[in-house]
């Protein structure tokens, strides 16, 4: 519902009916739409580390080692973004929220900066050894996973979004 309506156009009411439950059924379990949304973004950043965690550790394992391939991180990278191919709608959720939280007062301001700042470092530590200035390419690289979601929506998905996001790592990082 969010990802069709965005944040300020759900209900509450709106997604109980969806889910087969009352309002305060609902609410039992969150206590406001604005926790709702925080538990859900919560879940969903979980399940996504839970897919990509596996690539990463052989990443950051190899990485430190000093011995690892470009291949392996470009895999550990083309993986995140898994989940707008695997679930559109979360994808397209996540892609509307980003837009409406840059206003300061929206529920999930705070937790996509949190996720950002994360994402900036593990990017960092991931590409570390690939170039002289690993804080640019990683603003480059989170830049780049932010926004072609958005082109590929707008484009209702009419692009191959995992070969432009591979093709753009191996540019990046050369």
């Amino acid at each position: 519902i969010i990802g069709e309506k965005g944040y300020n156009g759900f209900t509450v009411q709106a997604l109980a009916e969806r889910c087969g439950l009352s309002n305060a059924g609902l609410l039992y379990y969150f206590e406001s739409k604005d926790r709702l949304l925080l538990a859900l973004l919560d879940e969903i950043e979980r399940r996504e580390m839970d897919a990509v965690s596996p690539l990463l550790a052989s990443a950051f394992s190899a990485v430190e080692a000093g011995e690892a391939p470009n291949e392996i991180i470009y895999s550990a990278l083309e993986a995140m973004i898994g989940v707008y191919l695997d679930r559109p709608e979360i994808g397209r959720f996540i892609t509307v929220l980003q837009a409406e939280s840059l206003n300061p007062g929206h529920p999930a301001h705070g937790w996509f900066q949190q996720v950002d700042r994360e994402t900036l470092v593990l990017f960092e530590r991931l590409v570390s050894r690939l170039c002289v200035d690993p804080a640019l390419k990683s603003q480059q690289l989170l830049a780049l996973m932010n926004g072609l979601p958005l082109q590929w929506f707008r484009a209702d998905r009419q692009f191959d979004i995992a070969a432009a996001w591979a093709a753009a790592i191996r540019d990046l990082l050369p």
